[in-house]
């Protein structure tokens, strides 16, 4: 994991891609919500903030695995009291 996080930091330093394994993520990613299979963030957290007020500390979208068939929003928030506020949303 530290490897990666070092090629993944030289890489942006020195202007490259990032490496194939991180690419490849972003790419299914950016694909699904180009093809409509997926919101895109922005839309989710303007829901989000209506519902749960606060700073959003995290949001990351994870693809479908072997118990789920639908790509998901994992979300952590700090609300006004200090709470932090894990939320997933399908």
């Amino acid at each position: 994991m530290r490897a990666l996080l070092l090629i993944s930091t030289l890489a942006v330093f020195l202007g490259l891609s990032a490496p194939p394994a991180v690419a490849s993520d972003h790419d299914r990613a950016r694909d699904a919500v180009r093809a409509g299979h997926v919101r895109p963030l922005s839309d989710i957290l303007v829901g989000i903030n209506r519902r749960f007020p606060g700073r959003v500390l995290d949001a990351r979208l994870i693809r479908p695995g072997a118990n789920s068939a639908h790509w998901q929003y994992r979300v952590k928030l700090l609300n006004p009291e200090g709470r932090v506020i894990l939320l997933t949303v399908n």
